[in-house]
């Protein structure tokens, strides 16, 4: 329940915002880093490649499935845990001399962000008004974005005067002081409603409205990730970019990327979580539909991948806010796990949207992935008029 207090952004909003910055730079951080692991391994670059998918394949399980199974404990406490598996896996990261105790380590910190995320992110919703709940689940994921946007450039640079281990060391102490802070300043408190049993919060992960939701989130990452998944190589070999814009680029994207995320929130606060995911949806069909055409213009996609990675993270507190809602009305008792859901939903996206671009750039190039995208995107759209024409609640 929200109080007259909540109708601004309490301090411990911050604190999720923060925790997620940590989350989000260990995970991009280490795309940096694959050469200085790799050397210092004694392995290839493509084994330590499976140190990032070890960590989402960790965030997507963590997510529903953890969460689900601790839905009787207070937020205030999976939040804690959450935060404490993800600080000790990356210490443990930091310790790593083999290539199997990195990818343990990194599997079980990605546990850790998917429950973190999906719990602070409902969290956030609770407590706020109700007005507020699309600013509030940004503010989270604001933190997200910031790591998006600096976290390769920063952890690239760090890694020319720092080892690598000492680098996760650092996430590893941003997690003790995330943990400290929830320790401090979380409320305890559960998400509402009747406490439920594990099984009853693990079936209302099949709630057909809650699947339905996630399934959004899904295609609309498809269609981002399709393309984002390969954008180096497309800038060079077929807009004509040199690495230094190449890189200049992605620092473009990850700005446009934390704006975005503001603005979703104030837009899904103002015109509701449906209103503002279909304009995200149009958006990202406009814009990748957009680029197979101007491919080959450094000026025009300049604006589009800016224009991109602005609707790929105003999705984010639409959609999480338009999942939540349904639960609030169909599974009350399983918010977190619901909001879990649909962050797995958003790591899915990403993992299918690489690998159907990856199929398409054999036999049609890389600017290929641009419409393959923008089908996603539509497909989207249409799953979305659908669920509104066909909504009884």
């Amino acid at each position: 329940m929200t109080t007259p207090q909540a109708r601004s952004i309490p301090l411990v909003i911050y604190v999720f915002a923060l925790s997620a910055f940590a989350l989000g730079f260990t995970e991009f951080v280490t795309i940096g880093l694959v050469s200085a692991i790799a050397n210092d391994l004694h392995v290839g670059v493509d084994q330590v490649g499976g140190a990032v998918a070890a960590y989402a394949f960790g965030a997507t399980i963590g997510a529903p499935i953890l969460t689900a199974l601790a839905a009787a404990w207070s937020r205030k406490h999976l939040l804690l845990a959450a935060m404490a598996v993800f600080t000790v896996g990356n210490f443990v990261v930091g310790l790593s001399g083999d290539l199997t105790w990195l990818l343990a380590a990194r599997f079980g910190s990605g546990l850790g962000h998917g429950v973190f995320l999906a719990v602070a992110s409902s969290a956030a919703t609770r407590l706020v008004a109700p007005e507020r709940a699309g600013s509030a689940v940004a503010v989270v994921f604001g933190g997200l974005t910031l790591a998006l946007a600096f976290g390769v450039p920063i952890g690239t640079f760090l890694g020319g005067i720092w080892t690598w281990q000492a680098i996760f060391m650092g996430v590893a102490a941003c997690g003790a002081v995330g943990f400290l802070g929830l320790v401090f300043l979380m409320p305890n408190g559960r998400d509402g409603g009747v406490a439920k049993d594990a099984f009853h919060n693990l079936v209302a992960l099949f709630d057909r409205r809650l699947l339905g939701a996630a399934l959004i989130t899904v295609l609309a990452y498809t269609g981002s990730f399709a393309l984002f998944s390969y954008i180096s190589p497309l800038l060079i070999e077929v807009t004509g970019m040199d690495a230094p814009l190449v890189a200049a680029m992605m620092l473009v994207y990850g700005i446009a990327a934390a704006i975005g995320n503001v603005v979703g929130g104030r837009m899904t606060d103002r015109l509701g979580p449906d209103k503002a995911v279909m304009i995200v949806l149009i958006g990202l069909a406009f814009v990748l539909g957009a680029m197979w055409p101007a491919a080959g213009s450094i000026p025009v996609m300049t604006v589009l991948i800016a224009a991109l990675g602005a609707l790929t993270y105003a999705a984010v507190p639409a959609m999480q806010a338009r999942v939540i809602g349904i639960a609030e009305r169909h599974a009350p008792h399983a918010l977190a796990a619901a909001a879990g859901l649909n962050i797995a939903g958003f790591n899915s996206g990403i993992a299918l949207g690489s690998i159907l671009g990856g199929g398409v750039i054999g036999s049609l190039g890389l600017a290929a992935t641009a419409p393959l995208g923008a089908v996603a995107a539509i497909v989207g759209i249409i799953v979305l008029l659908l669920q509104r024409n066909g909504r009884r609640d």
